[in-house]
C-alpha cells in the first residue's frame, strides 16, 4: 500500500524523471534495507516472524526504521524535494516515533496506522483513492486480528495514531 501511495503521489507532484529518482531513493535507502533487516533477523531467530509481531522484539525494528527514515529525509532534503514531501516525511517519522514510545506499553498496528495516514496523505490529491484506502482498513485490521498479529486495542492504537498524524498532514501541507 505504501509503495502504491508513493508512486501515485510522486508522479502527481513531479515530472516522470524526478519522480522515478525520488522513488528509487526511498526504495533503496528506506524500504529495501528494512525488508533485508527483518528477513535477516527472522532467519537468525531474533524475530519470531517477518512482521515482528512480538512487542518485545519491536524495539530494535523501530530504531532501525527511524534511522532509515531520517537518512531518507536527509537525502530528500538534499535533493531539493517539495516542502509537502519533506513535511509529510517528518510527520511520518513522528508517527513512527510515537509508535515506538507506545510500544513500551502497548503494541501498535503499523499496518493500520500507515493505511489511515496514507488515506489522509492522498486526500488533497485524489479523494476517491483516499476513500478506497480507508475502506480497505477494516479488512486490513481483520486480517491482522485473524492472523493473531494484533489484539483489538492494538488495532485501535494504530487507527488513532494514523488519524492524529493524518490530520496533521491536512493541517500542515
Amino acid at each position: 500500500m505504501v509503495l502504491a501511495y508513493l508512486v501515485y503521489f510522486l508522479f502527481s507532484i513531479h515530472n516522470p524523471e524526478k519522480a522515478t529518482w525520488t522513488l528509487l531513493i526511498i526504495i533503496l535507502l528506506g524500504i529495501l534495507p528494512l525488508v533485508a533487516w527483518n528477513l535477516i533477523r527472522t532467519r537468525k531467530g531474533l524475530y519470531s516472524n517477518f512482521d515482528v509481531s512480538i512487542r518485545s522484539q519491536r524495539s530494535s525494528m523501530y530504531l532501525f526504521i527511524l534511522l532509515l527514515a531520517v537518512v531518507v529525509l536527509l537525502v530528500l532534503w538534499i535533493s531539493d524535494q517539495p516542502k509537502s514531501l519533506l513535511i509529510g516525511s517528518l510527520i511520518l517519522i513522528q508517527l513512527l516515533l510515537f509508535a515506538f514510545v507506545l510500544n513500551f506499553k502497548n503494541k501498535v498496528s503499523l499496518h493500520i496506522a500507515i493505511a489511515i495516514f496514507t488515506g489522509f496523505g492522498l486526500w488533497e490529491i485524489n479523494q476517491t483513492f483516499a476513500i478506497v484506502i480507508w475502506g480497505s482498513s477494516p479488512f486490513i485490521a481483520w486480517s491482522r486480528w485473524y492472523l493473531g498479529r494484533h489484539q483489538p486495542i492494538e488495532l485501535f492504537w494504530g487507527f488513532l495514531l494514523g488519524c492524529i498524524c493524518g490530520v496533521e498532514i491536512l493541517l500542515f501541507i
